[in-house]
């Protein structure tokens, strides 16, 4: 998944790994016991480094990050043998939800998913390639991430999830999609208008919303998902789609800037490098998000804004208060550390 104010593609070697948790489950949702259970994506060169075995009995549902549209529309493992790795890396007793994307090796193209969205023959493949995935007696339902799509795509793009949620549905199958975060119809950007939010959340069973990203690489230093962007984007998303299908996304990375270029990193790896240079880490009350600047050794100015076990807090407490259906995480590298997962655990306070 893409970032949702960002508008880059992946090749694979800038690719970085993510992990997305999630599914807020308890003993209702007004219930001191309420809590967040979790749902757990990884892409397939991420497999290994994830460690999902240390938080085994966490995770519900798990979705890789595996599949991609090929140019005749049908489904196919984005590179070769990771469908395998990714049955291998499954956690014991999780649901298998794989997530299916319009990129192959890593990179995102707008080509093969405009073939399904325009053209019936494409589509018909298409349709055909994920109900035979779905049909797999380990698979209990699909994820669909396509990204970047027109303003033009809008209507078509709703009728493809519609008739893959018939045809899931009609196999006792889930249907989840990933949609950018805007807090209008319109939102920021063209890909927005084509997530018509609505009909979408009508059509699926699940809504993971990516709330992330409100700067990025080439935006400029500033926070990651301030809350009251994500408060925004809940306050439009749960009175278009329901609070009962949300799922919400928060990035548990950071980018560190040297002017209006931002270099993408773990929060492990930048808090890691504000202990090595001794430099206060400070707290935005207002975006509810850490940051720290400090000089490199050519005299260059660096501000980094990240996601911690606090801010996630945060926003685990926005989702709380929602009624949402659960969050999820999206880890850069590695796993999360223990803070955020007792704040996971505790459910947003």
């Amino acid at each position: 998944m893409t970032r949702a104010g960002s508008a880059r593609r992946w090749p694979i070697l800038a690719a970085v790994p993510m992990l997305l948790i999630g599914l807020l489950v308890g003993c209702g949702r007004d219930s001191p016991q309420w809590r967040v259970g979790v749902l757990a994506a990884v892409p397939y060169w991420n497999f290994g480094a994830a460690r999902l075995d240390d938080h085994a009995g966490r995770i519900d549902t798990y979705s890789p990050w595996v599949y991609g549209i090929a140019t005749d529309g049908t489904v196919v493992p984005q590179r070769a043998g990771a469908d395998t790795a990714a049955l291998r890396s499954r956690p014991p007793g999780t649901r298998y939800v794989p997530t299916v994307a319009n990129a192959l090796d890593g990179t995102f193209s707008y080509g093969p998913v405009s073939r399904v969205l325009h053209d019936p023959a494409a589509r018909a493949r298409h349709v055909r390639s994920l109900v035979a995935l779905a049909e797999s007696p380990h698979v209990a339902g699909i994820d669909l991430d396509y990204e970047d799509l027109r303003a033009g795509d809008r209507a078509a793009f709703t009728a493809l999830v519609r008739q893959v949620a018939a045809a899931l549905h009609a196999r006792d199958r889930t249907l989840s999609v990933d949609l950018f975060a805007k807090d209008t119809d319109a939102g920021y950007a063209p890909r927005n208008v084509a997530q018509d939010y609505r009909q979408l959340g009508r059509a699926v069973d699940q809504v993971r919303l990516m709330a992330y990203d409100y700067h990025w690489e080439t935006s400029g230093p500033g926070p990651i998902s301030p809350t009251p962007w994500v408060r925004r984007v809940l306050r439009y998303a749960t009175a278009t789609i329901g609070a009962d299908k949300i799922v919400l996304g928060m990035s548990l990375s950071g980018y560190d800037w040297v002017g209006h270029r931002g270099t993408d990193r773990s929060v492990a790896a930048l808090e890691r490098a504000a202990g090595d240079r001794n430099v206060p880490v400070r707290w935005d009350a207002t975006a509810q998000a850490p940051w720290y600047e400090y000089r490199d050794a050519q005299g260059r100015r660096h501000e980094v804004w990240f996601e911690n076990d606090r801010s996630v807090d945060a926003k685990l407490a926005l989702a709380r208060s929602a009624h949402l259906a659960g969050v999820f995480f999206w880890l850069n590298e590695g796993s999360a550390d223990g803070a955020i997962w007792r704040a996971a655990s505790d459910g947003g306070g």
